[in-house]
């Protein structure tokens, strides 16, 4: 199981507000029961012994932009131009295109689908893409007025804003993701999911949702009231939870509240405890946990007692079994740039965000300590001069296609503080399960599943040794091989090597996996009825 001493749990107690606030994780050790669920290589969970083999952080190929500003409603001024959007002051800051975005397979219309946040003007609310190859997008008109791609709303809901009320689709969504829930049918009435909190310059910061049957006309729960308490700047996400059957909401949790210089960002995960019924009881939500990110990099924002490297974003991903923490990390600075002092050439190294994957077996307990403690990015910036050399920020959503994983990524190329830059939306792909994987370099590497029970008629590996070899064995509980189980495979690279087993014989019977490999990567292995 995962090590708690590696959780960003309590971290950094002195800083916070009340010492002591979060405790020391319990975690919760189970059986190793595979069933028929493929095995992801994220920790030691299904391993009793290991020798040689070294864990290692995967990091995808960049494909370049897919998306950029090009309707009004994409720009901080509401003219299309060219060269960087933004500028100073708040709503009318730095360019906020796709600051908070949410990419999906929709398996109903078989299309890929992407909800984004324009830009900070007021009215802005949620913009809405689609693409059939998801290279090339389109923005569709589909507003009442027919004159941009923004989200209908059924009405808007009055709040106090200075001395006047406005609506909060007048004033915009911030923070905004959109989840197609899994846990409703296709034409569900709720089967769109949104979170956000009101683009009111960090007046108002608590998390409001809505539901929607199409993605495209939207309603607000709870009549558009907040849901939580102070949320801050966040990707608010609302998130259905598969194992468990529940909605998690992921919010900003304020250490140090008031946002800018001082600011000490963190974590909020919520659960909803009534019985899943959101239209019902929209506020029924208790705290899981609530941390930062303590890096063991103590480097602190001058002037202040809060570290540079914080978590700005949190989205989770649900995969085989894993969440995934797609960590937004900000290296924060107490240094804005000033309105025409950008540099759009330079690469920095400070004000600047990058995203690391950190896998949980619980949604509770993160562990940074693979990738985001070394800075081993799953899409690294780009270098001096590139569209994505100061900022690499995560999508609420990764997409599995084709035998790989779809990255779409926010970038731009100035620094938090800028106020003006380049925003543009990247895609990268990683191999299928490669987010981490164990190597075995010239020195062959071994490792020995626990014992479990056998479940299915064959087995699958994804392994690369195109250069090298691997060898699978099915042993015994005294890690005999069981007669005809043993197969090596020399010079492969295959996302499902199916050795020439049958199973079926064994199935109850407590067997371990062994698998010795040489200049090879293994990714991951699971049992499967063929």
């Amino acid at each position: 199981m995962l090590n708690p001493r590696l959780f960003a749990i309590a971290a950094i107690s002195a800083l916070l507000p009340f010492p002591g606030l979060l405790p020391e994780p319990v975690v919760a050790r189970e059986p190793f029961s595979p069933g028929l669920q493929k095995q992801l290589f994220v920790d030691d969970h299904a391993i009793e012994k290991k020798e040689n083999l070294a864990l290692r952080v995967g990091q995808a190929r960049k494909l370049g932009v897919v998306l950029k500003p090009t309707l009004p409603t994409d720009f901080q001024t509401g003219k299309v131009h060219e060269g960087p959007d933004g500028g100073a002051g708040y709503e009318f800051g730095e360019s906020a295109f796709c600051w908070f975005f949410s990419p999906h397979w929709d398996s109903d219309r078989k299309l890929f689908r992407l909800w984004y946040m324009a830009s900070k003007r007021p009215g802005s609310a949620l913009a809405y893409a689609e693409s059939k190859d998801g290279i090339t997008w389109t923005k569709p008109l589909i507003s009442r007025d027919g004159k941009s791609n923004l989200v209908n709303w059924e009405s808007d809901v009055p709040i106090l804003r200075e001395k006047r009320s406005r609506g909060l689709v007048e004033i915009g969504l911030d923070g905004v993701t959109v989840n197609i829930d899994a846990g409703v049918p296709w034409g569900h009435p709720e089967k769109y999911k949104v979170a956000f909190y009101p683009n009111r310059g960090g007046q108002d910061c608590r998390t409001r949702l809505g539901y929607s049957a199409d993605g495209i006309n939207w309603k607000f729960y709870n009549k558009g009231l907040p849901v939580t308490g102070r949320a801050a700047d966040f990707s608010n996400q609302l998130f259905w939870d598969p194992p468990n059957k529940r909605y998690l909401l992921i919010c900003r949790e304020d250490f140090a509240a008031g946002g800018g210089v001082g600011e000490l960002r963190g974590v909020r995960i919520m659960e909803h405890t009534g019985g899943n019924d959101i239209k019902g009881r929209p506020t029924a939500w208790k705290t899981l946990t609530k941390f930062v990110l303590d890096d063991p990099d103590k480097t602190m924002v001058p002037g202040t007692r809060v570290p540079e490297r914080q978590i700005h974003t949190l989205p989770i991903w649900y995969y085989e079994g894993i969440y995934f923490a797609l960590t937004d990390v900000l290296t924060a600075t107490n240094r804005p740039v000033p309105v025409g002092k950008q540099d759009f050439h330079k690469r920095h190294e400070k004000g600047v965000w990058e995203f690391y994957m950190a896998p949980s077996r619980d949604a509770v307990q993160f562990d940074f300590s693979a990738a985001a403690y070394p800075r081993k990015t799953l899409v690294p910036r780009g270098p001096n001069g590139s569209f994505d050399k100061d900022c690499a920020r995560p999508p609420m959503n990764i997409i599995t296609h084709k035998d790989e994983h779809w990255i779409y990524y926010l970038a731009t190329n100035e620094r938090w503080g800028a106020r003006k830059w380049d925003a543009r939306l990247g895609l990268a792909k990683l191999r299928l399960d490669g987010f981490f994987y164990l190597e075995a370099a010239r020195k062959p590497g071994t490792l020995i599943t626990k014992p479990f029970k056998l479940q299915g008629s064959g087995i699958e590996v994804n392994v690369d040794a195109k250069k090298g070899w691997v060898k699978l064995e099915l042993v015994d509980e005294k890690n005999n091989v069981i007669s005809g189980l043993s197969s090596r495979h020399e010079g492969v690279d295959q996302l499902r090597l199916r050795p020439a087993w049958k199973l079926s014989s064994l199935n109850g019977k407590t067997v371990k996996l062994k698998l010795t490999l040489q200049d090879a990567k293994l990714y991951a292995f699971g049992f499967i009825d063929q």
